[in-house]
């Protein structure tokens, strides 16, 4: 199906960030699909919808709930009610400021508070990259290239493009164009990515400390901090559940002869004999997580997987009509 320019507008402009989240990642599913009819491999597109996808968890505040089922291990069947009924509040607007029930939400102090801030900082990147890039990528696959590059003003994405189209003759140009457009999210998303790290330091509420007395506050509050830096350092891709503060121990392929690409891998690699760990310390490091993603870019470019659908039929057909659908997302 093809994407056109108006309806990237039409869902970055969703005021609801969880119906929002959802249907950036159904788009940028397709916009990936229309891309790889044009270029093989994994392009920007197909990494984005996976991490999409994964932000989806933190928009909808279900970090929570994942941490819950860590602490309460064998008895995390419990949940189950709980599963469904954070469903009903999600779909009354429980993360949408818009509505009277999100605002009533937004308006209370609880040891959670710092799942709130977190998928406040992440649904406002998720949606900053869609319209920018992804509305990149409807115009690329909808004008003429020509058309396309006189209206892009950007100079780091008039580059990327202009790698990606090329890619037909050079095949490296591909994962050089990814990499040049992974670099500009990257930077664009600084302020969102370190904001949703603070957020696990979110202030405990005196008020609370009365209620519910320290050692309780203090509980919550670890969990709540615990599953918010789980869930940032974490993607979940087609077969995989890749940790990111951990080297990607995946091969990668030999290095070719495109000289731009090697220029731009050289100022993320260490240089040898350091031994070459891309997990990340430190996620909010620009270097860190370029470092990790250029592992990340070359070692699954060509996984056929990557390509599948991150929601069933029925599921887009509800989230495209604004509903939250069931099951796992």
């Amino acid at each position: 199906m093809t994407v056109e320019v108006e309806e990237v507008r039409r869902i970055a402009g969703l005021p609801d960030p969880v119906i929002r989240n959802l249907q950036i990642t159904e788009c940028y599913s397709r916009l990936a699909a229309a891309v790889a009819e044009r270029h093989a491999g994994a392009n920007w597109c197909t990494f984005a919808t996976w991490a999409s996808r994964q932000a989806g968890g933190t928009v909808r505040g279900e970090d929570l709930l994942d941490a819950l089922r860590r602490e309460l291990g064998r008895d995390a069947e419990l949940l189950h009610p709980i599963d469904s009924l954070w469903r009903a509040l999600l779909r009354r607007g429980l993360f949408n400021r818009e509505s009277r029930f999100g605002r009533l939400v937004w308006g209370l102090h609880t040891p959670f508070d710092a799942f709130e801030l977190a998928s406040d900082a992440v649904a406002r990147g998720n949606r900053k990259v869609f319209a920018e890039i992804g509305l990149e990528f409807a115009r690329y696959l909808t004008l003429d290239f020509e058309a396309f590059m006189a209206q892009l003003e950007d100079p780091e994405l008039r580059q990327a493009f202009t790698y990606l189209q090329g890619a037909a003759a050079d095949p490296e140009l591909i994962v050089l164009a990814n990499l040049e457009i992974g670099l500009h999210e990257q930077a664009r998303l600084q302020p969102e990515i370190r904001e949703a790290l603070d957020a696990a330091l979110a202030s405990e509420q005196p008020l609370l400390r009365r209620v519910l007395g320290w050692p309780l506050q203090r509980r919550l509050t670890r969990l709540s901090r615990e599953a918010i830096t789980d869930c940032l350092m974490v993607l979940s891709l087609p077969g995989a559940v890749l940790q990111l503060g951990r080297h990607l121990d995946m091969p990668l392929p030999a290095p070719g002869a495109n000289a731009e690409l090697a220029a731009l891998l050289a100022r993320y690699e260490p240089v040898p004999p350091a031994a070459d760990d891309c997990g990340a310390t430190d996620w909010s490091a620009l270097v860190q997580r370029m470092h990790y993603i250029s592992h990340l870019f070359r070692a699954y470019h060509e996984h056929p997987e990557l390509a599948s659908a991150p929601f069933t039929p029925a599921q887009v057909e509800r989230l495209r009509a604004g509903v939250v659908p069931g099951g796992e997302l």
